[in-house]
């Protein structure tokens, strides 16, 4: 059995969709702040998360704005794997299950930049999910796509 978690925090900064693997599998990396209780005075997290495939895709369509408050309900998955210099690396990943924007991208902040261009649908598309994106993938469904410097044990 694993243990979900779940974040509320704003978006560290725009982020990239990249494609990982043969399959060109659709990966996003992502920080938010999270506070560790809701008061002005409480310390901030800065935390990072991965996502694949539909929830990576709708992330970077929903999400990719600074700023912007997001829930986010995650895994935490860890492997272990071999670098370009041949040492072993143990790595823990916070892996987004589903997730639940707050507010709307702000359509006027995203023009002109290259989110946009991307991903040109923001003028007509004012469907924000109104429940939560949840992500069908797990992590045993990317070891045959991890790049050849990577060994999962």
């Amino acid at each position: 059995m694993m243990q979900t978690n779940k974040h509320i925090g704003k978006v560290l900064k725009p982020f990239e969709l990249d494609h990982i693997g043969s399959d060109e599998i659709p990966m996003v990396r992502l920080g938010l702040a999270v506070k560790r209780f809701p008061s002005a005075k409480a310390k901030t997290d800065f935390i990072y998360y991965v996502a694949y495939r539909d929830v990576a895709e709708r992330l970077f369509k929903y999400a990719n704005q600074k700023g912007l408050p997001v829930e986010i309900d995650f895994t935490q998955q860890s492997r272990i794997f071999e670098n370009t210099e041949g040492k072993s690396v143990y790595r823990v990943e916070n892996v987004v299950e589903k997730f639940m924007p707050w507010a709307q991208l702000d359509k006027k902040l995203m023009q002109g930049t290259d989110a946009l261009e991307r991903n040109a649908t923001f003028e007509n598309d004012d469907s924000v999910p109104g429940t939560a994106v949840e992500n069908d993938a797990a992590l045993d469904d990317f070891e045959q796509q991890l790049p050849s410097d990577y060994t999962v044990y």
